[in-house]
């Protein structure tokens, strides 16, 4: 069967918040750049989705056109299929739908409708990196581990350089080749120039490279609170080179829960080892500045006067985060510094920070 059909399918990431979450903008915005672009118009419909979130579809005489938006990403995903022979229409509504939203990036992959598609499995993970402008490719020389937990896809490789590799959602965690270097980097601030370590939490780490090396500055107490127990339970078993037998450390308790709410519990900790995205969108259903300013203050209140917090932040050329980053230390804590390191297998300088409860 010849193609009879072009469909474009689209990613913009970074638009403007304001857009995503109006449905009459969306719905304008849609019936507009059809009829601007030389496509007929038939009709449109449209649901909202709680808490944020919407999808419009428009029906066209040549197919339809679909947006579903994620505001608390900023991010929408697109789909134009339409069987007309012009290119150039299709191509003219994507520019115009790029202009009305205004994505930073965009990814764009057009496929020719009625031939048979094949999705063939690859030997390459992808781990995108829009606010550094550019993706990085992993070689995989086996799949060790692969799952869908009711959090996050759970990926564990081996790679030729790296050894074997952690993804959440296809974002590198830590690496068996170079993983010492991100945990000295994030432990080592607690205990320069303290004294002995008391009750310590690590939010997040569900690899337990962190909590290894932490113990061994002998802390009295470690809680370390990851929400998914599928990472904890996967790294033990396929990443003892990481972890080791830290989980099974008698000073140890993990707990599986938001951190978000288990913060507003009543402990309170000499220390906090935020090992936690930085990008947290794909488990929030608020904007991402708000919902870390939220978090950074019940940290705050988690942590005794005086008491320390290390966390890893981004890459160095995420420049953004970095802006947020020092603006939500200085306000909640005091004498923050942040600091650059060289962690091989993330393929970017990366930022570390400490400061200190006020």
């Amino acid at each position: 069967m010849k193609p009879v059909g072009t469909h474009i399918v689209a990613e913009f990431h970074q638009c403007r918040k304001e857009v995503l979450n109006d449905r009459q903008a969306l719905e304008s915005i849609l019936t507009r750049g059809i009829q601007e672009c030389g496509l007929t118009f038939v009709n449109i419909t449209s649901h909202c989705y709680d808490p944020v979130g919407i999808t419009v579809i428009a029906v066209i005489s040549e197919s339809h056109v679909a947006v579903h938006t994620y505001p608390e990403a900023r991010h929408a995903s697109i789909d134009v299929f339409t069987c007309s022979p012009h290119k150039a229409i299709t191509a003219n509504l994507l520019e115009y739908l790029k202009e009305a939203m205004g994505p930073v990036t965009t990814r764009v992959a057009e496929i020719s409708r009625g031939n048979p598609l094949e999705i063939a499995q690859t030997d390459w993970i992808l781990n995108i990196a829009d606010a550094m402008g550019y993706d990085v490719r992993y070689h995989v020389r086996e799949v060790i581990y692969s799952k869908l937990s009711p959090y996050q896809q759970i990926d564990i490789i081996d790679n030729e350089n790296f050894g074997r590799m952690l993804f959440l959602n296809q974002d590198l965690q830590i690496a068996e080749g170079d993983a010492h270097l991100y945990n000295e980097s994030l432990v080592a601030p607690l205990a320069d120039g303290s004294s002995r370590l008391g009750h310590v939490a690590v939010l997040g780490g569900g690899d337990g490279g962190t909590l290894r090396e932490l113990l061994k500055y002998g802390p009295e107490k470690v809680t370390l609170v990851d929400i998914d127990a599928e990472v904890v339970q996967a790294s033990k078993t396929h990443l003892p080179m990481i972890c080791g037998t830290a989980f099974d450390d008698p000073r140890v308790t993990v707990v599986h829960e938001d951190v978000y709410r288990y913060l507003d519990g009543e402990t309170r900790y000499d220390a906090i080892v935020y090992d936690l995205t930085m990008n947290p969108e794909a488990f929030i259903a608020m904007d991402r500045e708000d919902y870390l300013e939220a978090l950074f203050l019940k940290i705050k209140r988690a942590l005794v006067p005086g008491g320390p917090i290390t966390l890893q932040c981004c890459s160095a050329y995420d420049e953004k985060t970095l802006r947020f980053t020092r603006d939500i230390l200085g306000r909640c804590f005091k004498n923050a510094e942040l600091t650059k390191k060289t962690i091989p297998s993330f393929l970017s300088p990366w930022m570390f920070a400490r400061a200190h409860n006020t």
